[in-house]
């Protein structure tokens, strides 16, 4: 399940379809591999930062909760990334929103993502009353303009504790979130630090600012490609992914997540880069280049699966 809303897109069952109320009326739906996906075409939404909330974690990325508005003076809580704050500052955010709206087609859960206009006005609402408010309140101060924002969870999301098994029932699920991660080379879901939250059998998966960054790293090899994805037993922490010793105990089966995937046309990537703001981008280089790789892998996914396959046995 994802959490979006209303934009609830996709199912996951074989051979039926399951249709959310309050769907966006407009509608794309599919039939790969044996399984029917739904998608609306809504990418990101533009709100406004107005109610200060709290800082969140204690990173020097200092992403905050906010209470947000649309045009219509309604009000969202969100974890609002700065750009700023980010190490990869603005390519961050234009990474942040492209692996989301992905996810979100891939029906993978990640949180609505959200454009959020930050105002010198909101700023100077924000108090300085530790190192924490303080940080926040010069990112947010170096960040004037468009930054990233994700929607609150539902109340009852946790950490999952080190070391313990995830249900069974969640290892599909876990299983597509390792394969994404990988294919994506996002290298921050490691035992270390795990950036999802889970409730019973739900699970929510963040932060991918530093997803698909792979130039200038020596003997990087595409997933698809011979070699390209090494899965060591033994990994420490820092390097292990979180869901890997689970994803080890099940047969492998990805058909959903690739079936989904095909169903990502260049007419969608297109969308994500129109939905990425201009001041994101810079010369276009960098973000060409992520959407350029996703193509390749959308045509070798079938060789990404094989890889991954042989680096978990």
């Amino acid at each position: 399940m994802i959490f979006i809303e209303p934009e609830v897109s996709k199912v996951r069952m074989k051979g039926a379809i399951t249709i959310q109320p309050n769907l966006a009326p407009t509608l794309r739906i599919a039939l790969i591999r044996g399984f029917w996906f739904l998608r609306d075409t809504l990418m990101l939404k533009t709100v406004v930062a107005s109610r200060f909330a709290k800082p969140m974690g204690y990173g020097k990325t200092a992403p905050c909760l906010i209470g947000c508005e649309d045009a219509d003076g309604k009000e969202t809580e969100l974890i609002v990334k700065f750009g700023a704050g980010c190490e990869l500052k603005q390519r961050g955010l234009a990474t942040e929103a492209l692996v989301a709206m992905l996810g979100a087609d891939l029906d993978l859960p990640v949180p609505e993502p959200f454009l959020v206009d930050v105002s010198a006005q909101f700023v100077a609402t924000i108090p300085e009353t530790d190192e924490r408010h303080r940080r926040a309140k010069a990112n947010a101060r170096a960040s004037l303009g468009l930054n990233f924002g994700s929607k609150k969870l539902p109340p009852g999301f946790s950490s999952h504790p080190k070391g313990k098994r995830l249900p069974g029932s969640l290892l599909p699920l876990a299983a597509e979130i390792l394969a994404f991660d990988i294919f994506l080379a996002n290298p921050d879901r490691v035992v270390a630090n795990a950036n999802f939250l889970i409730k019973g059998e739900s699970v929510a998966i963040f932060d991918h600012e530093l997803a698909l960054f792979t130039e200038g790293i020596i003997g990087w090899v595409e997933p698809w490609k011979p070699g390209g994805i090494a899965l060591l037993k033994n990994l420490p922490d820092g390097q292990r992914h979180v869901f890997l010793d689970d994803v080890r105990r099940e047969p492998l089966d990805l058909s959903r997540l690739i079936g989904a995937f095909e169903t990502i046309s260049d007419v969608r990537l297109n969308d994500y880069r129109a939905a990425v703001p201009p001041v994101w981008i810079g010369d276009g280089k960098a973000l060409d280049r992520m959407l350029d790789y996703l193509r390749g892998l959308r045509q070798n996914l079938d060789s990404a699966v094989k890889e991954l396959r042989k680096a978990l046995s």
